[in-house]
This record gives C-alpha cells, structure tokens and sequence, in this order.
C-alpha cells in the first residue's frame, strides 16, 4: 500500500523542449542579442495594418459618414420642466383609420397600467406609468382638422394599421401632417394578426409591411404586433412589450412646439350659476371653465 500524500507535495511536470533551430530560435537569439547590447528598435510593417481592399474600404468609409450626416440636426432648447413631474405628462396619441383597432388598444393600455376597465375612450387619458412618471393617451378621430391639431401636439404617436387590409390613405395623410409640423417619434402598431391562416402567409405579409413603414418613417422604427383579443382587450404580454418601452422613451423638442403656446384640455366644467339657469331656461349663455396644461412656450395675456 502507497504511503498517502501530503498536501506539501508539489506536482512537477516535465519541461518543454526549448526551440534549437529553425526560424523561430534565429529570431529569438537576434532577440536575445538586441536586448544584451540596447540596439533593440520596434518593428514596423506598413502592410500588416493595411486594407485587403482600398475602393471597398473607401465605400464604407464615405457610406458611414453619409449615414452620421443624416442624423445630424439642429439642436433646439428643451423649454419643458427639468424634472418629468413638474410639467406636464407626455401626449401619446392613437391613429388610425376607423375600426383598426384604436379604442382596443388604449382600454388595454388603461387595463394594464390601473388594472380597471375603461367602457369609453373619450378625451384625453392620463395614467402613472411608474412613481414619477404619467402618460396622457389622446384617440384622434378621423377627421381632417383633428388629425391637424394632434400631428402639432403629439410627443409620441402610435399609428394603428390593419396588417390584413394594408396602409391607408388617412395614414399617409397624417404622415405629410407631422413632416410639415415638425415629426415627433413615430412607432407602428400592426393588428387583426389572428385573420392570417397560414404563418407563411403572416411572415409575408409582416416583411411586407416592415418595409413599407419604414420607407415611410426611417430604417429602424419600432412596430409592434397584436396578434388577437381576449374580453375585448389585447394580450397582456403583447401589451407589456410596448409598456416597456413607453416607460423609457426620450422625447425631443420640436420646433413648433417651442414657437407656440397651446392648452390640451383634460376636462371641462360648467360653472354657470344655477339661479341664472332657472331664470333664463335652458337658453342662457354658460360660463364654462376648461382646465388643462399650458405647454410649449407660456401664453400671452
């Protein structure tokens, strides 16, 4: 029986052999030698940092620049409040066509955010997404002068498009709306997924409108899918995806924000007295007060 080991015992492995000729033991006595006599220089090969191509490599460089000058803009002051919940919360309006599926989704946004159904989207609806942050979500109805005044307004615009019928022309109408305003960040909600039968044909027709949307937006613009509903509402991981990013988006100033003073009503109230009422039938001129937040520049008296 083998006498047990100590932890004291050190393995010993056996050596490598040391390099005696060839190319290699050359270079390393030169080596040697430099460095016993101090005459050792740094090496240097133009050709080992150099491009295997020189037109290719001079594409790619003039391709990058082209692509960093067209992110490029002007910079502009931000006039909004220093900290989120001094001023006023973020607009996020809701567009679309009718029937696309507008209304769906802000009651599922509502749903997600204050875990309370939501019968009617009317108006402006503001909801704390986390402690010091809120979100006003704004429908736009389709109408012309509506669309004008929420392509002005909007700090984020979520552009509801039925993947199964396509683009509308309402779509393409409120993107010239928001190129002549000033364009706020844009991100595409694509639904009625669940009409597709086969996945071929889905997968076809996601590339499709990819390609389209951000022609029509830029390369890279964020789209989001909702596949189908359940008790009126969109699936609640599908709808988380698109929370989280509500939650940590930037928003930038806009030029015509920053030149003009507006008010985006949240409620209004009719203050008129109700002795005046009674006299005067139901006729009477009203005094009704609008509450709301100033934003962009301050108003003029």
């Amino acid at each position: 029986m083998a006498p047990p080991t100590t932890t004291t015992d050190q393995q010993t492995n056996r050596a490598h052999k040391a390099t005696k000729s060839g190319r290699g033991s050359r270079e390393k006595k030169k080596l040697l030698q430099s460095k016993k006599s101090n005459t050792l220089t740094a090496r240097h090969n133009p050709r080992a940092f150099s491009v295997a191509n020189i037109v290719r490599t001079q594409r790619t460089i003039q391709r990058n620049l082209d692509r960093a000058q067209k992110k490029e803009y002007a910079p502009l002051s931000d006039r909004r409040a220093s900290r989120a919940e001094e001023g006023p919360p973020p607009l996020v309006a809701v567009v679309g066509p009718p029937g696309v599926g507008k209304s769906t989704l802000i009651r599922s946004l509502v749903k997600f955010y204050t875990n309370c159904n939501l019968s009617e989207t009317t108006g402006p609806i503001t909801v704390c997404t986390s402690k010091t942050r809120r979100v006003t979500f704004l429908e736009c109805p389709n109408d012309t002068a509506a669309m004008l005044d929420v392509a002005k307004i909007a700090d984020l615009v979520l552009l509801c498009v039925d993947a199964k019928f396509g683009f509308e022309m309402e779509t393409f109408e409120f993107l010239n709306m928001m190129q002549t305003h000033g364009f706020p960040k844009v991100m595409g909600v694509f639904t009625h997924l669940d009409q597709f039968q086969t996945a071929k044909n889905l997968r076809k027709t996601k590339k499709l409108l990819k390609h389209r949307f951000w022609t029509e937006i830029y390369d890279g613009a964020k789209m989001f899918y909702f596949s189908g509903c359940v008790n009126g509402k969109y699936l609640k991981h599908e709808v988380k995806q698109l929370t989280l990013l509500l939650g940590r988006v930037k928003y930038r100033p806009l030029v015509w924000r920053n030149t003009h003073p507006y008010v985006v009503v949240d409620r209004h109230e009719d203050i008129t007295h109700p002795a005046k009422v009674e006299e005067e039938g139901e006729g009477c001129e009203r005094s009704v007060a609008f509450y709301g937040y100033v934003r962009g520049t301050n108003l003029k008296e």
